[in-house]
């Protein structure tokens, strides 16, 4: 019995040491077989933009997950500082966001937002307030800060301020 035992543990490890880590994490719609809504996704499998990206702006950050989500049309990153980082399928950034409780280093804000854009929050005294940035539709940037409300501040593409929003 206890050989049956130590057996089993052991095929249970062969087992969960040999399954890739890229495999593909099938959600079914309907309860049968069905469409695989999301997967893990090598990073070399992103498109060029958004590994341009990375490297570019988190050059010295190792990327602990990517997730592809085949239904909407992105990838999510996650970066081993706790940073998500969204991608459309063509690579185009969407969203980055500062984990929990932390906020965005001013040094990649400044590479990433337009200069009257950054200029403005720098003079608004918020750029070490940044969680977010949030790139709408190419339209608009909506900047969110670790501040009471009103947490929101829009720029055009070009930086120029928009408004602040809840």
């Amino acid at each position: 019995m206890k050989t049956k035992v130590i057996l089993s543990a052991f095929a249970a490890l062969a087992i969960a040491f040999t399954t890739p880590a890229f495999e593909v994490q099938a959600q079914s719609i309907g309860g049968g077989p069905g469409i695989a809504m999301v997967g893990s996704a090598n990073i070399s499998q992103l498109p060029d933009k958004a590994k341009s990206f990375i490297d570019k702006h988190f050059k010295d950050i190792a990327v602990k997950t990517c997730e592809k989500y085949f239904a909407k049309g992105k990838y999510e990153v996650e970066l081993v500082n706790g940073i998500d980082l969204d991608f459309n399928t063509q690579g185009e950034v969407i969203e980055i966001d500062a984990p929990d409780n932390a906020v965005l280093s001013p040094t990649v804000v400044k590479e990433i937002l337009p200069h009257k854009a950054y200029s403005r929050l720098e003079q608004s005294g918020y750029i070490n307030s940044i969680e977010s940035i949030e790139f709408k539709k190419g339209k608009v940037y909506e900047v969110e800060l670790k501040i009471a409300d009103p947490d929101t501040y829009i720029f055009s593409v070009d930086g120029t301020f928009i408004a602040i929003e809840d």
